[in-house]
C-alpha cells in the first residue's frame, strides 16, 4: 500500500503554480479532484506499479480548493455533494473499486483499491455522477496509470501431508499419506506419493513416503518421511458367564453357570498366546473356585484375569416347632396363633435367622398354619406352606350386629308416633352366639330425635361386642301439636248481621318435630245462622290437633209496607201506571238502619190473583222520584214503585242484604 499523502509548503507552492497556469490560459479554474500517488498536483498522469499475484494498490481522493473560479474557498459548502466514480480502462489488466462515491466537504476523502489481474497497463479516471454545488470541478488531476508486471519463476514448495517424519503409528491408525505442492506460477497441486518400507505379516515395520514436484520453469523439489507402524496395545482379555449375574444370593448360582472366554488382538493375531483361558460350564455345586486367563502378543501381555464362580442348588428343609396364643373359652383361641418353624441347610447354611414364625390367617374350627418360606445362603428358597402345623381352634372375631328391625306407629317424614322397639340380632359364623339373641331396646317414652344403641353381644369362644356397635337413629313425637284461634267471634257469641267480628286466625306449635304446615282456619261466615269456625293443625310426625268457636248471626228486623200499603195478605187495588210510595224500617236489634246500601234489591212478579182475598185502594199515590231513599224526617225507607200498566196482580218485594224481605200483593186495575 502507497503511504499516506502529505501535504507540505512545496505542495502547496506546486498547487499554486497550477492554478496560475489554468488563469493565465484564460480558464476559469475550478476545485481539483486529485489522487495522493504522489506529490503533485496537476494533469499528468501518475503511476503505480503492481504484480502479478501481489499486493492490491491504493490512493486517495480529495478536493482541492483553487479559488480561480470566482468563489472564495471551497465549492462544496452547507449541505452540497459531489458524485464522483472511478474507471479501469482494461479491467483485464487492473480492476478498481471505491470506499465512498459523495464528497460532501473540501476535507472528505474517498479511497480506490486497484486490484491486479496480469501483466499490462491500464489507465483510471475519475468522473463526476452528480453534483448539485453550482460549480464545476477539474478531474485531470485525479487520473493515474497502473503498470501490472509478470513475477520471476520460483522453485515449488514441497510436504509430505497426514504422517510426520520419525513418528510412530498403531497398525490400522495410520494416516492416509499425501503430497501438499505450492507454486508462484503453477499454482496449488497435490501429486500422489511414492511409499516404500518392508512390512511383517501383521503389517508392523518401517514405511518411508515421498514426495516429487517438477514445475513449469523445469525446477524441481523433493521430500520425504519415514516413521514406524508398530501394535501399541496388548490383547483384550474378556469373558461371559451365563447368566451374567448370580441367580442366587451372596453371589452364589444355584444353576449351571457358563464361563465363556474371549480373547482380542486385531493388530497382531499372528504373534498370540494363551495361558489358561479355557471355557467351562459348572454342573456341580462348589466352594468359590477362580478361573484364569493370561494372554501375550506383539503388543504386549495382559492379564491374568480372574472370575470366581461358586455354586449351592440345595434348598433348607424345614420342621414344625411350637405354636403359642391367646386362649379363649371352650378351648378356642380369641387371637391369632403364632407356629414356629426351624430350617437346617446342608451346603451353604440358612440366610439369617434359621427359626421362623408365621401367624394363622382366619378362623375355624381347624385352622393350620404353614410354615414361612426359607431361603439359604446361595439363594435356595424353601418356598411357605410346605410343612403344617396341627389344627387350632380360632375365633377372633366378636359377633356381627346386624342393622335394627324397628316397630312402632309410624307417622310422616319418618317420625314415629309412639314409642319404637329396636331388635338387634347378632350373628358369628364360627363359635357362635352365646347372648340372648336378639337383643331389643325401646324409646322409653322419650320425645324427639335419638339413637338407640345395640345391647352387649358374646360368642362361645369368649368375644365380646359392646354395647353400641351398631345404632339406629329414630324420630318420636307421640305428643300432638297445639292450636288456639286468635280473634274472631267467641264462642257461643251471637252477633247482627253485618257487625260479625272479623274472621279469627290461628297460631300453633309443636316443641319435637315442629309444624308441617301453619295452622289453617275453616267454617268462618258472615251470614245469618250458626257457624262453628275450626283451626287444625298437623305436626311434622303427623299428629293433629282441631279446636273450634261456634257463635251465631242474628238477622235484622224488617218493618212495614206502613201506609198507604195494605199487608196481611191483602190485595192493595190500584190503577195501572201510578206511582206508589212503599215505606218500610229495618233494624239490627235496637239499632235503626239507615243507609240504603243496607237494601240489596226491590222487585216484583206478576202472581195469580186470589177472589178469595180482600182489596183496599190505594188511597195515596205519588208523583216522585222513584229512586230509593231514606227519609229524615218521617225516620223511614221510601221506595216510589211505578207499578205495571198491564192489568193483574203482583207481588212486590224488598230484600235487605241480611236476606230479611218484606212484601205486599197488589191488583192492577184500568
Amino acid at each position: 500500500m502507497l503511504g499516506i499523502f502529505t501535504r507540505t509548503r512545496t505542495v502547496a507552492a506546486a498547487v499554486l503554480a497550477v492554478a496560475l497556469m489554468f488563469t493565465s490560459a484564460g480558464i476559469a479554474a475550478a476545485d481539483d479532484i486529485a489522487n495522493d500517488v504522489d506529490e503533485t498536483i496537476d494533469a499528468t498522469a501518475e503511476l503505480m506499479t503492481l504484480n502479478v499475484g501481489g499486493a492490491n494498490g491504493t490512493t486517495t481522493l480529495f478536493v482541492q480548493p483553487t479559488g480561480g473560479d470566482g468563489k472564495s474557498g471551497c465549492n462544496l459548502t452547507g449541505s452540497t455533494t459531489l458524485g464522483v466514480s472511478v474507471a479501469s480502462s482494461n479491467p483485464a489488466v487492473a480492476t478498481v473499486s471505491i470506499s465512498n462515491s459523495t464528497f460532501t466537504a473540501c476535507g472528505d476523502t474517498k479511497i480506490v483499491n486497484v486490484t491486479p489481474v496480469s501483466a499490462g497497463t491500464t489507465t483510471v479516471t475519475v468522473s463526476q455522477t452528480s453534483n448539485n454545488t453550482g460549480a464545476t470541478f477539474n478531474f485531470a488531476p485525479a487520473t493515474f496509470t497502473v503498470n501490472v508486471a509478470a513475477p520471476a519463476n520460483t522453485a515449488p514448495q514441497v510436504s509430505v501431508t497426514g504422517v510426520t517424519n520419525g513418528a510412530s503409528y498403531q497398525v490400522g491408525d495410520v494416516p492416509p499419506p499425501g503430497c501438499s505442492v505450492t507454486d508462484a506460477e503453477d499454482g496449488p497441486s497435490n501429486p500422489a506419493p511414492t511409499i516404500t518400507g518392508t512390512l511383517d505379516p501383521d503389517g508392523l515395520g518401517n514405511v518411508t513416503t515421498t514426495c516429487s514436484y517438477t514445475d513449469t520453469g523445469g525446477l524441481t523439489s523433493t521430500v520425504s518421511a519415514t516413521y514406524s507402524i508398530v501394535d501399541q496395545s496388548a490383547p483384550e482379555i474378556s469373558y461371559t458367564i451365563s447368566p451374567p449375574d448370580p441367580d442366587g444370593l451372596d453371589g452364589w448360582w444355584t444353576g449351571s453357570p457358563v464361563l465363556d472366554w474371549t480373547v482380542a488382538e486385531g493388530d497382531s493375531p499372528r504373534s498370540l498366546a494363551l495361558d489358561g483361558c479355557e471355557d467351562v460350564t459348572i454342573t456341580a455345586d462348589q466352594l468359590a473356585t477362580e478361573y484364569t486367563c493370561s494372554a501375550t502378543s506383539s503388543g504386549g501381555t495382559a492379564g491374568p484375569v480372574s472370575v470366581t464362580i461358586k455354586r449351592d442348588g440345595n434348598a433348607p428343609v424345614v420342621a414344625y416347632d411350637s405354636a403359642t396364643g391367646t386362649p379363649g373359652d371352650n378351648g378356642w383361641y380369641v387371637g391369632d396363633v403364632t407356629a414356629t418353624f426351624t430350617a437346617t441347610d446342608g451346603f451353604s447354611g440358612v440366610a439369617g435367622s434359621a427359626s421362623a414364625t408365621a401367624t394363622s390367617s382366619g378362623d375355624g374350627h381347624a385352622v393350620s398354619i404353614g410354615n414361612p418360606a426359607f431361603t439359604d445362603r446361595a439363594g435356595n428358597t424353601t418356598v411357605a406352606d410346605v410343612v403344617s402345623s396341627p389344627g387350632f381352634k380360632i375365633d377372633t372375631a366378636a359377633p356381627t350386629v346386624g342393622d335394627a328391625d324397628l316397630s312402632g306407629t309410624e307417622g310422616n317424614d319418618g317420625w314415629y308416633t309412639s314409642d319404637v322397639s329396636a331388635s338387634f340380632t347378632a350373628t358369628d359364623a364360627t363359635s357362635g352366639v352365646a347372648s340372648t339373641n336378639p337383643g331389643i331396646v325401646t324409646s322409653g317414652g322419650a320425645q324427639g330425635s335419638m339413637t338407640l344403641h345395640s345391647p352387649e353381644f358374646r360368642d362361645l369362644a369368649g368375644n365380646v361386642t359392646g354395647s353400641g356397635a351398631k345404632s339406629v337413629a329414630v324420630k318420636v313425637d307421640s305428643v300432638a301439636p297445639s292450636v288456639n284461634l286468635v280473634d274472631g267471634p267467641d264462642d257461643g257469641s251471637s252477633h247482627y248481621f253485618g257487625s260479625v267480628p272479623a274472621a279469627p286466625t290461628c297460631e300453633a306449635s309443636d316443641a319435637t318435630s315442629g309444624i308441617a304446615e301453619p295452622c289453617t282456619v275453616s267454617g268462618y261466615a258472615t251470614g245469618v245462622g250458626t257457624h262453628t269456625v275450626t283451626a287444625t293443625v298437623t305436626d311434622e310426625a303427623g299428629n293433629t290437633t282441631t279446636v273450634s268457636r261456634t257463635y251465631t248471626v242474628n238477622a235484622w228486623t224488617a218493618q212495614g209496607f206502613y201506609s198507604p200499603v195494605d199487608m196481611n195478605g191483602v190485595w192493595n187495588k190500584v190503577k195501572g201506571g201510578s206511582t206508589v210510595p212503599l215505606k218500610f224500617e229495618l233494624f239490627a236489634g235496637t239499632n235503626e238502619l239507615t243507609s240504603i246500601a243496607s237494601i240489596k234489591s226491590f222487585n216484583y212478579r206478576s202472581v195469580q190473583c186470589e177472589n178469595m182475598l180482600a182489596s183496599d185502594e190505594i188511597e195515596m199515590l205519588t208523583s216522585g222520584s222513584t229512586s230509593l231513599r231514606y227519609d229524615v224526617t218521617g225516620g223511614q225507607f221510601i221506595q216510589n214503585w211505578k207499578v205495571p200498566t198491564a192489568v193483574g196482580c203482583y207481588r212486590a218485594t224488598m230484600t235487605a242484604l241480611d236476606g230479611t224481605a218484606i212484601e205486599a200483593l197488589f191488583k192492577v186495575t184500568k
